[in-house]
């Protein structure tokens, strides 16, 4: 595994939201991928207002918070993970939907990229086979509310 420059978050709701946040401060090019326009607007929207709140505490500065969202792009296209050393998955906790996801994104993944998934109640051996990389699979626990915790 080379350095890692590029982390991809797929799913933007209250956990990857927060997965997202917390990549881009820790100073890596962030990705998030949603499945619609509409939920990755709600998903950046809460992004942006995690941040504010960190402003108005204290805790982030005007211009942290802006190196940190430049850091952020959005997409809908699975696409555009290609490039990410890291992709973690934080989409609902639904194996089905987990499968799926994974199957777009062993498509498009260039080898020996880090793949993860916010751990939850579906066994790691269910979901590993479908990122077609499963020796480089893990899985990555995140309390809730990320940015916090």
């Amino acid at each position: 595994m080379s350095e890692i420059k590029t982390v991809g978050v797929l799913g933007c709701g209250l956990m990857g939201a927060g997965i997202v946040e917390v990549s881009a401060k820790a100073g890596y090019k962030t990705l998030v991928r949603e499945v619609n326009k509409t939920f990755l607007a709600r998903g950046l929207e809460r992004i942006d207002n995690s941040m504010n709140r960190a402003v108005e505490r204290g805790k982030l500065s005007a211009d942290e918070k802006g190196a940190i969202a430049e850091r952020i792009t959005g997409t809908t296209q699975v696409e555009d993970l290609a490039a990410c050393d890291v992709i973690i998955e934080a989409v609902s906790e639904n194996l089905d939907i987990k499968r799926v996801v994974w199957d777009e994104v062993a498509k498009v993944k260039r080898p020996g990229t880090l793949l993860a998934t916010n751990t939850s109640s579906i066994p790691l051996t269910k979901v590993a086979p479908q990122t077609g990389d499963p020796e480089n699979f893990l899985g990555l626990h995140f309390m809730n509310p990320v940015p916090v915790m």
